[in-house]
């Protein structure tokens, strides 16, 4: 393969469903469940930590599944809840509304309330609650964990579960059909994934996310565009949701077992200390078959743990992908890294890990 610039199909970064400038990063969306868990724990009567509950209970799912919070409330635990299929999942709008798979900590935390006594007397009531009081709740939880009151709205929480889906590259479609969007132009767009393969792809993503304590930090989802076969190894080219080229190289006998052909769906995995970033707009000179243009938004150093050697940078490219590198803390001060740096970010072809399935 070439080494020529890799750069996203258009320089705008792919739209996510209802997305504007009012969205949650991860680090926030842990400060609100810590804020929420703390809140229920503290409580000294049981009526108290019983109401706690539900509104926590409610958090989980506008978390995990993107729902607007009337479909949440209207849920009946005992006919839209699926928690002991191989695919644990809710139902929005009965059966044959939308489904939304749900993760292994929301899971356990909604058999743990159901086995409740105290909840499970009255379960199809579970999450009837007053839309007001559910948000003045959910704006108290956002003060306490030193948030602006009007991010933990329910609309937000949506919008950042949309816009965190889309950065690790699930098809938007798949987004669309998760959030039930009903206009006409984005209906449109489910023509290319049935229900049961947008559920696929959610179960896959959601059991990636479940893994993200490998040592792999970035990550492109997408499909195989190119194989190029030699002698002994193959390149193959993924071309992610953002429009960006990755290129890695497998052995030809890869190729075979696994049936890496265009089309297939595979996730190119990349750590972070074999992530290079060079300062500047200008393209580097550079051998690396994968080189990105981003911009640095958050540089992290390790002085706090009394580490003055490595640090961390997260830098941005034009679709909203965060790349993560990991470089000497020497090494940012003598390429003047700072919030805001033009960066170019690379990476070999051989440094690409290949998951298919």
């Amino acid at each position: 393969m070439t080494t020529s610039r890799s750069t996203p199909a258009s320089s705008k970064a792919a739209p996510v469903p209802g997305a504007d400038a009012r969205c949650l990063d991860a680090a926030q969306i842990v400060q609100l469940e810590q804020s929420f868990r703390a809140w229920m724990d503290a409580s000294r009567r049981k009526s108290d930590y019983t109401s706690r509950r539900r509104l926590w209970l409610i958090f989980l799912l506008l978390r995990s599944t993107g729902a607007r919070l009337g479909e949440v409330l209207a849920l009946d635990p005992t006919r839209d809840l699926a928690l002991d299929q191989e695919r644990p999942l809710a139902r929005f709008g009965g059966a044959e509304g939308r489904e939304a798979p749900l993760p292994a900590d929301v899971v356990r935390a909604l058999r743990e309330a159901l086995d409740d006594p105290e909840l499970a007397e009255d379960a199809p009531r579970l999450f009837d609650m007053d839309q007001g009081h559910v948000r003045r709740k959910f704006y108290e939880r956002a003060e306490d964990a030193g948030l602006p009151r009007d991010v933990a709205s329910p609309s937000v929480l949506r919008r950042s579960l949309a816009r965190q889906l889309m950065r690790q590259d699930v098809p938007l479609p798949v987004v669309q059909r998760l959030l039930g969007q009903s206009s006409a132009d984005l209906t449109a767009a489910f023509s290319d994934y049935s229900k049961a393969e947008a559920g696929d792809i959610m179960e896959e993503y959601l059991k990636r996310e479940e893994r993200r304590k490998s040592s792999a930090r970035n990550r492109f989802f997408g499909a195989v565009s190119a194989v190029i076969e030699g002698p002994v190894v193959a390149s193959v080219e993924i071309t992610s949701l953002g429009g960006f080229k990755v290129v890695s190289v497998v052995t030809r006998e890869s190729v075979a077992r696994l049936g890496i052909k265009p089309g297939v769906l595979a996730t190119a995995d990349i750590k972070a200390p074999w992530v290079q970033l060079t300062a500047g707009d200008a393209e580097p000179a550079s051998s690396s078959a994968n080189r990105y243009p981003a911009v640095v938004r958050r540089i992290l150093t390790g002085e706090a743990q009394g580490d003055h050697v490595a640090a961390e940078i997260l830098a941005e490219l034009s679709d909203g992908t965060m790349l993560a590198a990991v470089i000497t803390e020497e090494s940012v001060r003598r390429l003047g890294l700072a919030v805001g740096s033009p960066v170019w970010a690379s990476f070999g072809a051989f440094s690409v890990i290949l998951n298919f399935g």
